[in-house]
């Protein structure tokens, strides 16, 4: 089946962007795997010191916690990058397109909704539909949670243009009973069950694709019968000037993901993403246990033996929230998804899924979710440490020196490799910009919704 589209498929040339920073993999892979042996030498070094001093505080003890706290975002990324590897030409992703229009793969795109303003849907339907695909192999299914009459006429108006485009709703739903999980299961268990194409590509109700969308997707997934999903890097057409609120969430794509997709481990970002149904299929749908099912489909086919990639290039355009409420709401909504991942060690869960796997994605939550709670706490600490004395052992001079200097050298690694992490991704910001999912976590709700109401 894979071979049958191969000779179909053009690479192209390099986007300068993508690339600009690459001669900088090397520096960047040295660089964290310097600031990962810091860090294995200085906690323990503190941790020892401050249990071999005669006088200890407990302001000794919550310095060390809060320097491990902020610490450990900036570990996590070293990690990730020495993960990655040092080779330049593994990344990122070679751009490549499906030419021809003969014996093409069968593609539904999927737009689940639930409420949003009908002109925004309409808008993102014209888009799909008039992708550069050919008809016969595309179908436009506009899945309607809000059981708008007005969308549903709109959609029946359009589909004497559009043959292929089709609405469907499983009625009006309160946009918690599985969410967008659910909308999309109902999708491919029932809408598709008589006609199933061989992939699927998922857009967001405000989210518009280029013409090229598919063609610049499909390629990864046709060379590859492990792929299982394609994510592709979010734009936005309304951002802020100066982005203050980190809406466009560079350092996850450039950064975090990119490394991740050069493991063939990314994150799906939800709209975007192109899957082979099959896949899908096989690991019981989307995940219903969790609000952010995109993420928990992400790890779930990972533990089943799929790979997930994501391609960089500029090829959807959507909206962020125009208010800081609504910024608020969205980010909530998230971290609320993550606190969920517990939910899916308790029935009804896939049943198909390995419990080790559960164990994983369960632990996987609860470790982001405290590390969100720990950010409150050790942002509350920091007025408190700089009233008090006696943060660190300081019986001798050499004590005091050997933390210095080894204090120095954790930070200036740090530092460096934050600063390289930056430039080889070709993004502008201040460093440790990895805290742009976490610095509204004081306004977030830490409680637990149960996912099934």
């Amino acid at each position: 089946m894979i071979s049958e589209y191969v000779g179909e498929i053009e690479e192209l040339p390099s986007d300068a962007r993508t690339w600009s920073g690459q001669r900088y993999r090397k520096y960047l892979y040295h660089t964290a795997r310097v600031a990962i042996w810091t860090a294995n030498v200085y906690y323990p070094v503190r941790l020892l010191l401050i249990l071999l001093e005669a006088q200890r505080s407990w302001q000794m003890w919550l310095m060390l916690a809060v320097e491990a706290l902020f610490g450990r975002w900036s570990y996590q990324d070293q990690c990730l990058t020495v993960a990655g590897g040092g080779e330049p030409e593994r990344g990122p992703r070679k751009r490549l397109r499906l030419r021809g229009s003969q014996n093409l793969p069968r593609v539904d795109v999927l737009i689940p909704c639930c409420g949003e303003p009908v002109d925004v849907i309409l808008a993102t339907v014209r888009a799909a539909c008039t992708m550069d695909y050919p008809p016969s192999q595309l179908r436009v299914r506009v899945l309607d949670d809000g059981a708008s009459a007005q969308l549903r006429d709109a959609v029946s108006e359009w589909h004497a243009q559009w043959p292929y485009l089709f609405y469907h709703t499983r009625g009006r739903q309160s946009g918690r009973v599985f969410a967008k999980a659910g909308n999309l299961n109902y999708a491919l268990f029932t809408v598709q069950k008589d006609s199933p194409p061989e992939f699927c590509a998922i857009l967001d109700a405000d989210s518009i694709p280029k013409p090229e969308f598919l063609r610049a997707t499909l390629p990864h997934l046709l060379l590859s019968s492990q792929t299982a999903l394609v994510t592709t890097r979010q734009y936005f057409d309304n951002l802020p000037a100066g982005d203050p609120l980190s809406q466009s969430r560079l350092h996850f794509y450039t950064c975090q993901n990119a490394e991740l997709d050069r493991c063939g481990r990314a994150i799906d970002a939800g709209s975007g993403a192109v899957f082979r149904r099959n896949a899908i299929l096989d690991v019981g749908g989307y995940p219903t246990f969790s609000f952010s099912e995109d993420w928990q489909l992400s790890l779930i086919l990972r533990g089943m033996g799929y790979r997930t990639i994501q391609v960089q290039e500029p090829l959807q355009f959507g909206l962020v929230p125009t208010s800081l409420e609504g910024h608020i709401a969205q980010r909530n909504r998230w971290h609320i998804g993550h606190s969920q991942q517990l939910f899916v060690l308790r029935p009804p869960t896939n049943r198909s899924m390995p419990r080790h796997l559960q164990w994983s994605i369960a632990w996987g939550g609860l470790a982001i979710t405290l590390g969100l709670v720990s950010h409150i706490i050790g942002f509350g600490a920091v007025p408190w440490l700089l009233m008090s004395r006696s943060l660190i052992p300081s019986s001798s001079s050499f004590l005091i020196s050997t933390q210095m200097i080894l204090g120095l050298l954790h930070v200036s690694t740090m530092w460096a490799y934050g600063w390289l992490q930056a430039t080889h991704a070709g993004i502008r910001g201040s460093l440790f910009s990895q805290l742009e999912n976490s610095w509204l976590a004081s306004g977030k709700k830490s409680r637990f919704i149960h996912p099934f109401r």
